[in-house]
């Protein structure tokens, strides 16, 4: 199989026309079907209907076609790496957070312009497991529930991957002024079942799936009614501001980075029960960039956090 037969059977079922192919190949309608009759050939199949007004794809024509022309696509991407500057990478995973995001962003902004490209992949623990193991990114920021580490570190040592943790946070929900919790200071389990949320896809490790382990088993007979699932931080956002519906997550926050008019409320009992740490690959040398990137996470918004616990202040006006 030859490149030159991907590249006219494709030009062919765009144009639906073997002469039409041929002159955006420059070259001649016979080179072009004779190329595709030698793809017939060897892979045994039909791919063309031929019929007085040109021709259209066969059953198996569909099935190449979506492959013919990824491959054509990859070459052409490899063609072009060819001559180019090559850029440092700087491969961050991370569960959906606004405040995360924008401390990439403020990090981005200070690494040498033109020097490093920059990847941020938002994702489920299953997916960002994924990532890293992959080797899509260099590490995947999660939060875990306290219940969950000891299948969580036999997950990982089966990928050959590590978790450290970083810190421990609070249970909380995130409310607006729309929400009848939005006054309080702190709220109990008791008052979580006339509440309707909003929370992120279902996974093994999210929060919802977990809140019988949290708060000394206070959760357990605590029927939570989730009404919208989402993978979108628009959505959630937009829904928690513009409903009366909560979000039950990690409290993670620095009032400094204030944008959406946004409340988190401590769930009584619920202190420190999630991990935040990052997942990485076993015996990896860090990049400094990722390194620096952390400490910036434990300076701008754990330090934060575990200063608001000893002084027993609880940000009424705090933002996601």
């Amino acid at each position: 199989m030859e490149f030159r037969q991907l590249e006219c059977f494709v030009r062919t079922a765009d144009f639906g026309s073997t002469c039409r192919a041929a002159e955006s190949l420059h070259t001649s309608q016979s080179s072009v079907s004779k190329h595709i009759s030698a793809l017939e050939r060897e892979l045994e199949i039909t791919l063309f209907v031929r019929t007085n007004r040109g021709v259209r794809l066969t059953p198996d024509g569909h099935e190449l076609y979506d492959h013919a022309r990824r491959i054509l696509q990859n070459a052409r991407m490899m063609q072009t790496m060819s001559g180019k500057k090559r850029h440092q990478k700087f491969r961050i995973a991370c569960y959906a957070s606004a405040m995360i995001s924008r401390l990439f962003c403020d990090y981005y902004m200070t690494l040498p312009q033109g020097e490093y490209k920059g990847i941020f992949l938002e994702g489920t623990v299953e997916e960002i497991i994924d990532y890293v193991h992959n080797d899509i990114t260099e590490i995947g920021i999660v939060f875990l529930p306290e219940n969950k580490h000891k299948y969580f570190e036999r997950l990982l040592a089966g990928k050959n991957l590590d978790f450290v943790e970083i810190s421990r946070h609070d249970l909380c929900i995130y409310a607006s002024e729309k929400s009848p919790l939005y006054n309080k200071s702190i709220v109990h389990f008791s008052e979580l079942e006339n509440i309707r949320f909003i929370q992120r896809v279902d996974g093994f490790f999210s929060v919802e799936n977990n809140l019988g382990g949290y708060g000394q088993d206070l959760f357990a007979d605590v029927q939570i009614n989730k009404v919208i699932t989402t993978n979108s931080d628009n959505q959630l956002i937009e829904t928690i501001l513009n409903t009366d519906l909560c979000n039950i997550g990690i409290r993670l926050i620095n009032s400094n980075y204030r944008k959406y008019a946004i409340k988190d409320i401590p769930i009584a009992g619920c202190n420190g029960c999630l991990s935040l740490g990052y997942i990485r690959r076993n015996k990896s040398t860090m990049s400094p960039e990722v390194g620096n990137f952390l400490k910036r996470i434990v300076e701008n918004l754990c330090a934060v956090q575990h200063g608001q616990r000893r002084g027993h202040k609880h940000n009424q006006h705090s933002f996601l």
